[in-house]
């Protein structure tokens, strides 16, 4: 296996969708405090008081990193361009070239958790369905692009982390759209891997990390059963803090040995 150096040793422009809460906060937090100085912080979502809040939190413990707020909506395809020039009117604005930084990262980590009141047979809105693929497949594939449209230059370091789930090998009901999307998501990932060999990519899973989405199933799951698991991984104290496997990711990037476009779930390595 190759050799790579620390990730976050490098001035680095990094982009993280799916920010304003939860995995992307502490994705933002933990990032920014291990990037060295004038590195540049994009967050993305669609909660701009949110985004704001996180946008403080990030200054107040990297002082020395520029912190960049978007209004981001992933599922936004009506309009054929909103994707297309995102980060060069980021840079435009902000008075930023490319030619600044050593190395460009994209963190994925914008996602739903689709309609988990219904069985698979249920789903029959189009409109819905076509909706939650726009958001969490669709939107994800031309940010991606949009941002390698603009970062291109494939001799600094450029490196992909898709945050995953196990769901996309574990069929769970009720989480139909979300194990489906998550799979194509990830296989878009690793097809990405074998077109641009230079680039790093991984894919993290995080596990039981208590989000508002891990929230969201407990409440209107109408799986019983998974639903009496998260409640009982909560009773244990088992339900981890976003920062647990976020520290985790972050050691990941720092040792830089991981096997490009690998899987590696947080639960299994902790």
């Amino acid at each position: 296996m190759a050799e790579h150096p620390n990730i976050l040793l490098k001035k680095t422009f990094v982009a993280i969708a799916g920010a304003s809460r939860g995995l992307g906060r502490s994705i933002a937090l933990q990032l920014s405090a291990k990037l060295p100085s004038n590195s540049v912080i994009v967050l993305m979502a669609r909660n701009s008081r949110a985004l704001g809040s996180v946008k403080f939190e990030v200054m107040s413990v990297a002082p020395n990193i520029k912190v960049l707020v978007r209004y981001y909506d992933q599922g936004n395809l009506e309009n054929t361009d909103y994707f297309k020039d995102i980060f060069n009117e980021l840079l435009l604005e902000n008075e930023i070239s490319e030619d600044d930084f050593e190395q460009y990262m994209i963190v994925h980590n914008c996602a739903t958790i689709g309609d988990v009141t219904k069985r698979s047979l249920e789903l029959s809105d189009s409109t819905s369905v076509r909706k939650y693929f726009d958001i969490n497949l669709t939107g994800m594939i031309l940010l991606n692009t949009s941002f390698f449209q603009t970062f291109m230059d494939s001799t600094k370091s450029r490196v992909v982390v898709n945050m995953t789930s196990a769901a996309t090998s574990i069929p769970i009901a009720s989480l139909h759209l979300y194990c489906a999307g998550k799979a194509a998501r990830d296989m878009y990932i690793r097809v990405l891997a074998v077109e641009e060999p230079s680039m790093r990519i991984l894919t993290f899973a995080p596990g039981s990390a208590d989000t508002e989405m891990a929230k969201e199933v407990e409440r209107f799951s109408m799986n019983k059963y998974f639903v009496g698991k998260i409640k009982e991984l909560r009773a244990n104290g088992k339900t981890k803090h976003p920062d647990t496997p976020i520290f985790k990711l972050v050691q990941i990037l720092e040792e830089n040995t991981f096997e490009n476009a690998v899987y590696v779930e947080s639960d299994k390595i902790l």
